[in-house]
């Protein structure tokens, strides 16, 4: 899909994505609020090793040192450590518990003890308390500096605290702007998910890469008609006296395929609710503005609405079609020069039996010729076969597809239809 696809999509479903987003900043925020908070703080210990002099001992001295620091990055967790400050500080805990609460890291001869707790003065007082065990232990032991050479000089560890615990003032979980922004983040994909699996799943007609999967018939136009005409007849009047959709491309593109025939009958069908008759009656008028002997014809014979729309009484086309006229009687001079319409009619009994009968054949070929180029408003392919019938009639065939409306197995059917009566598509007009 084309981004512009995607850009549609995205505004067609973007209520439903921006409440996925806002669903999951709700659900980050919920989350925050229902967790207990947890204060973290950690002291920082510098290890040394005094009593050795030379170069090289300060280096073995250093060593040494960064040796117990690992060392005691473990020791700091076990019961040893842990049990004492349990009974200093008198918590209510036990020594598995505690030790799952302190993390201990080494870095040359540092040591960082962090407690997360959720009294941040207790979190401070442990971790105060376990570095203070750490120091006492080390102080009552003495290193050698060769554990292999018995005159070898005996060494001595301090611990000594850089960095004391400090009673941290906020929690350090949870993270409310952390969790929303992972929400906001996580309510994103779901959102782009969802209109991605939207993107796949919807069948409605877009652009022309959508069209040309259903078939390769070229898009004449882009018309514009105003949505509250669409599937109803009111604004043909206003269109048949120049007041309708803008037509002029469509005009000019029939037009130019009509060069150098006598007469030419062109059908406008449409493959969903698009305005039939009132896109047919813009295209009337503006061709018998050009200056062309235009008929305008109602073809969807059961919903008559032209001889209401434009005031024209007398028979029409199911007249002709039944033989009780001739179709040049059905003719009737339109509001402008030029413009002749032919109104729908009286239909007794079902319009595709009317259509489709022997009687009909001579008339529609007479409908073919009442000027020099005739708009037959069919209707819409899936209200019954007589629209197809009429469409086959005709020397040329537009399709109608509302942009964003129509979904791709409405051409398709209406294309199937056509393709059962015998006609084929010459040109698609983009309905928005």
């Amino acid at each position: 899909m084309h981004l512009d696809t995607a850009a549609r999509t995205l505004r067609r479903h973007g209520l439903v994505a921006g409440l996925v987003v806002l669903l999951a900043l709700a659900t980050g925020w919920g989350v925050t609020q229902l967790l207990p908070p947890t204060y973290t703080s950690t002291v920082r210990a510098l290890y040394s090793v005094t009593g050795l002099g030379s170069v090289a001992d300060s280096v073995q001295a250093g060593s040494l040192a960064a040796a117990r620091v690992e060392q005691d990055a473990e020791l700091v967790t076990a019961p040893v450590v842990v049990q004492p400050v349990i009974d200093q500080l008198g918590l209510d805990t036990t020594a598995e518990d505690l030790a799952e609460q302190v993390t201990a890291t080494a870095s040359a001869a540092f040591l960082d003890v962090e407690v997360a707790a959720d009294d941040p003065q207790v979190a401070a007082q442990v971790a105060q308390a376990l570095v203070a065990q750490l120091a006492l232990r080390a102080a009552d032991e003495s290193i050698a500096a060769d554990p292999t050479d018995p005159e070898s000089p005996v060494a001595t560890l301090a611990v000594a605290e850089v960095a004391p615990a400090v009673v941290p003032e906020r929690p350090s979980s949870p993270n409310l702007l952390l969790n929303l922004a992972v929400a906001f983040v996580a309510g994103l994909f779901l959102a782009g998910l969802l209109v991605t699996l939207r993107m796949r799943s919807d069948t409605r007609l877009d652009d022309a890469e959508d069209l040309a999967d259903v078939t390769p018939a070229p898009v004449l136009a882009h018309v514009h008609a105003p949505a509250r005409d669409h599937g109803g007849g009111r604004g043909v009047a206003a269109a048949l006296t120049g007041g309708g959709p803008d037509v002029a491309a469509l005009r000019t593109a029939l037009l130019s395929r009509a060069a150098g025939r006598p007469a030419t009958s062109v059908a406008l069908l449409a493959c969903g609710p698009e305005p039939v008759l009132l896109v047919a009656a813009a295209l009337a008028r503006s061709c018998a503005g050009a200056g062309r002997d235009t008929v305008l014809v109602e073809g969807e014979l059961g919903r008559p609405r032209l001889a209401a729309e434009a005031d024209v009484r007398g028979p029409g086309l199911a007249d002709a079609l039944a033989g009780s006229v001739s179709v040049t009687e059905t003719a009737r001079p339109g509001p402008v020069p030029s413009l002749r319409v032919v109104t729908a009619g009286t239909v007794e009994g079902d319009p595709g039996d009317l259509v489709a009968s022997r009687q009909a054949e001579k008339a529609l070929e007479d409908v073919r010729r009442l000027g020099e180029l005739v708009v037959v408003a069919a209707g819409r392919a899936s209200a019954g076969v007589d629209a197809a019938v009429l469409a086959a009639a005709c020397d040329e065939v537009v399709v109608l597809v509302g942009r964003g409306r129509a979904r791709r197995e409405d051409l398709q059917a209406a294309l199937h239809a056509l393709d059962v009566a015998g006609a084929s598509v010459g040109g698609l007009v983009w309905v928005s």
